[in-house]
């Protein structure tokens, strides 16, 4: 797990100040190496437990993270549109989005589609873990919902 773990902190810029938000469904593996990151930003990591959250109904401050993490929940969400655009919000310009995914509960294509359709950008799987579909995106300012 520890090269797993490697490759994804290479995911994220390493530039001050990061502010991350992670969406945590048991994907627990993660939580270290996120706050490490973040540690060494001085930035600042929000994680909201899944089970703790109406994923139908939560609101988050708009343009607030450079990063989302969203581990292993997508499959638990009724309305996977109104969810992602409210992560979308939430993000800055420029900003990216990352979704992990146990393989055994949604496809890679069904989150390329739903970031593709909810306005991300330059959307990709990208074979990190053994156990999870990545799937990262970026936000583009005034790339469809101009937002």
């Amino acid at each position: 797990m520890s090269k797993e773990l490697e490759l994804f902190k290479s995911l994220f810029d390493n530039s001050p100040n990061l502010a991350i938000l992670h969406i945590n469904n048991n994907c627990n593996e993660i939580n270290i190496e996120l706050q490490n990151i973040v540690d060494n930003s001085f930035g600042e990591l929000t994680t909201k437990e899944f089970h703790q959250i109406q994923p139908n109904t939560f609101r988050l401050k708009d343009r607030n993270f450079e990063y989302a993490i969203i581990s292993d929940c997508l499959h638990l969400v009724e309305n996977k549109d109104r969810f992602i655009t409210g992560v979308y919000h939430s993000l800055e310009n420029s900003a990216f989005i990352i979704i992990l995914q146990n393989k055994e509960n949604i496809s890679i294509q069904e989150m390329i589609e739903l970031l593709d359709k909810n306005n991300f950008r330059a959307v990709n799987d990208i074979s990190v873990f053994e156990k999870y579909h990545l799937v990262m995106a970026k936000k583009l300012h005034m790339w469809g919902a101009g937002q």
